[in-house]
């Protein structure tokens, strides 16, 4: 294969065994070295002002028709753009790595204005922003390090300052004086590092104040956000309560599980055998004795996490599937509708339509909408629980 046609991931997997090629016996910091190694090399690759399979186009300097500067009718200069030639023995592809990345960028804004405030997810779209020429794959524990001095040059043209929608300290010697722009982004800084979904956390090994976008722990709590959104919703706040329970505190007894929902023991009982009737539950058996006798054992309540993860990515996709051919079944069920609309006098003439046509195609179109909104939704679930 090219060496241009190798994704991110080869040409970081070949560098590093490249490296490890030099060692014959590998400690834990032998290794980390290596691994630093092999991406700098990558780093270095993507930062290099050439472009394979793009060149600049050779100029004639006694045209005057292809200089840089030419004066326009009301006698401004204009900067002609660059010409370029596309090598014809390269083949280019789409990035998907690079639309996933956006998509993710985007729903971490979103996730951070639902959870905090507006202001909240301009600040963390600034991070995204100042390093997304660095961003490489979407697997990165976190994103490119900024100061709150970067992020407020970036929001300066923004209204965060004045909006007044975060309780900063007062000035001691001056109480009524606003606080100013870097003093309201240190404070949604420090706001969305304790918060706990974790959406900014310090890089002090690369200089004092240097955060950085936590991709780590976001992708976790955004993945939990939408399996107890899918429980609360299918089987009640009090189940959803105690899947929470159950994955914050880790492997527990049937009566801690009762005293921490609150909940008598029959209920608590029923909705634990739901859950591991739907899989979200699991039972770890601990004998008291040699035998293992079951009467004997401790049974401990768990929730394989990523287990659950991959069967809600099934459980989309066989929703998505249902969704396609039910789209696919409405479609087929006005097919005398579909070929009036394909005739030639009617797309010219949409009037010739009677009106119980006209009422048909507008039931046809709303239901058509509603299963591209819902698909586009379960696009989202999958992005995150797939991709992010």
């Amino acid at each position: 294969m090219p060496e241009h046609s190798r994704s991110t991931v080869d040409r970081f997997l070949a560098a590093t065994e490249k490296e490890s090629e030099k060692y014959t016996i590998m400690t834990s910091k032998e290794i980390q070295t290596i691994r630093n190694t092999a991406k700098a090399q990558i780093e270095a690759e993507y930062s290099s002002p050439d472009i394979i399979g793009v060149k600049r186009k050779a100029l004639d300097p006694l045209d005057y028709q292809r200089k840089r500067a030419a004066i326009d009718e009301f006698g401004n200069y204009e900067e002609e753009e660059e010409q370029i030639e596309i090598d014809e023995k390269v083949f280019f592809s789409i990035n998907y790595d690079k639309f996933n990345m956006v998509f993710r960028n985007d729903s971490i804004v979103d996730f951070a204005t639902e959870r905090i405030n507006r202001s909240a997810g301009e600040i963390v779209k600034a991070f995204l922003e100042y390093g997304k020429d660095k961003m490489k794959m979407m697997k990165e524990e976190d994103s490119p390090s900024a100061t709150p001095i970067h992020i407020a040059n970036l929001v300066s043209r923004s209204d965060i300052a004045t909006r007044k929608d975060i309780n900063l300290p007062k000035d001691i010697l001056e109480p009524n004086k606003p606080p100013s722009l870097q003093d309201t982004v240190r404070g949604y800084i420090t706001l969305l590092k304790t918060d706990p979904a974790g959406f900014v956390k310090s890089k002090d090994e690369r200089g004092a104040n240097q955060y950085a976008v936590n991709f780590a722990k976001l992708r976790n709590t955004m993945k939990r956000k939408v399996m107890e959104g899918l429980v609360q919703e299918r089987y009640g706040v009090a189940t959803c309560r105690i899947l929470r329970i159950l994955i914050e505190r880790g492997k527990l007894d049937e009566s801690q599980v009762q005293k921490l929902a609150m909940l008598p023991p029959k209920d608590t009982r029923e909705k634990l055998a739901l859950l591991k009737t739907k899989g979200f539950v699991e039972i770890q058996e601990i004998p008291r004795s040699a035998d293992r006798a079951p009467g004997r054992c401790f049974h401990l309540w768990y929730v394989p996490v990523e287990k659950c993860y991959e069967e809600l990515l099934v459980d989309s996709y066989r929703i998505i599937c249902n969704l396609q051919q039910r789209k696919q079944n409405e479609i087929a069920k006005r097919k005398r509708l579909i070929d009036i609309l394909n005739r030639k006098d009617v797309i010219e003439n949409p009037d010739l339509l009677g009106d119980g046509d006209k009422k048909e195609l507008a039931n046809m179109n709303k239901i058509l909408e509603r299963l591209e909104v819902s698909k586009s939704r379960m696009d989202s679930v999958v992005m995150i629980l797939r991709d992010f």
